[in-house]
């Protein structure tokens, strides 16, 4: 008899879970829908973030040959007067290292924004989907691509309020004294929390842009400490698991740096390192994202019971189950 699949209904959800369940609820959503969600990452995201790793292989390479010993000149273009007049060419100033820097820029800005607007697009999706049938690409792609204007919206009203609001502060409080300064910190750890269920309400709820960045607030209310240290400790497994991908251009930087070899004169083992460091990007940077939505589903739950609401509403609704007997079968024809 085939296993049951976890997190195809919506019940599996909306549950309330303390700080170990909501790891490792984590960790299984993850493996039980790994395929699917693969597949989305790879359509939506993969092509943004290996645009930016390149862009990234660029700029180290550069960056590498620019340590004493390595070579004066960089790859891919000239450098400029003011770096010739400083006596040694300049990393930061050659053509490929500004179309590196522009391209990562670029490619990581998208591939972090299609990052969490796939994953809980997909969740969202797949809450609305039949148990029994598997989420499709597609169907991911037209929820996501409805809501890109809200996302959009979200961060720009996050820079206008962080910028001014903390900038606002940071005035003042460096006209109260210098070392006044420094509490600017502490609020900022406290608004950055609370907004780590922003956009998790975005994607969960319909209320819009403004209705989302209220929610947040008010659902973390008195989990505020618990919201952090989930985050702290999924942070730190990601940033292990992170090691793992970059050890690649690490073995390149040391074969460089230390031993001295003569490799990588094109950067093409620059890009391809960084190429594989951003394909893990992708797979780990999943990990927050996931635990951020299960202590929001906690949340509401603690506070609103949706879940315990809709499990009361299907009472009574699903078919009788079928009772068997081995010993007595009434549509059992026997032997003739």
């Amino acid at each position: 008899m085939p296993v049951a699949q976890r997190f195809t209904r919506e019940a599996d959800y909306r549950r309330e879970r303390d700080f170990g369940a909501k790891v490792g609820a984590t960790f299984e959503f993850v493996t039980s829908q790994f395929r699917p969600l693969l597949k989305c990452l790879a359509y939506f995201v993969l092509p943004a973030a290996l645009l930016g790793g390149i862009g990234m292989g660029l700029l180290m390479g550069n960056f590498l040959s620019s340590i004493p010993g390595m070579g004066g000149r960089f790859p891919g273009g000239r450098t400029s007067r003011m770096a010739e007049s400083f006596g040694t060419a300049n990393a930061m100033m050659t053509t490929s290292s500004i179309l590196g820097g522009c391209l990562a820029a670029a490619g990581f800005l998208a591939a972090f924004l299609l990052l969490s607007s796939t994953v809980y697009g997909f969740v969202r999706v797949r809450m609305n989907t039949p148990p029994d049938e598997p989420v499709a690409p597609r169907a991911v792609w037209r929820f996501v691509r409805s809501r890109l204007g809200s996302v959009v919206g979200a961060w720009l009203l996050l820079f206008i309020i962080l910028g001014l609001g903390f900038g606002i502060l940071s005035g003042a409080l460096a006209l109260a004294g210098p070392g006044f300064v420094v509490l600017v910190f502490p609020a900022l750890l406290w608004v950055m929390v609370c907004l780590s269920l922003y956009f998790p309400a975005l994607w969960m709820e319909d209320g819009g842009v403004v209705a989302a960045f209220r929610r947040s607030f008010y659902l973390i209310q008195g989990k505020w400490w618990s919201t952090l240290g989930l985050y702290l400790i999924i942070t730190f497994i990601t940033g292990v698991m992170n090691y793992l991908f970059i050890i690649p251009f690490y073995a390149l930087m040391a074969a460089k740096v230390l031993l001295h070899w003569k490799v990588d004169d094109s950067n093409v083992l620059s890009i391809a390192a960084m190429a594989i460091y951003a394909l893990g990007w992708i797979f780990t940077a999943v990990l927050p994202l996931v635990a951020m939505l299960f202590q929001y589903f906690n949340l509401v739950e603690r506070r609103e019971g949706v879940g315990l609401r809709q499990l009361l509403n299907t009472l009574g609704q699903a078919s009788a189950p079928r009772v068997s007997n081995a010993a007595y079968r009434p549509d059992e024809e026997g032997e003739y």
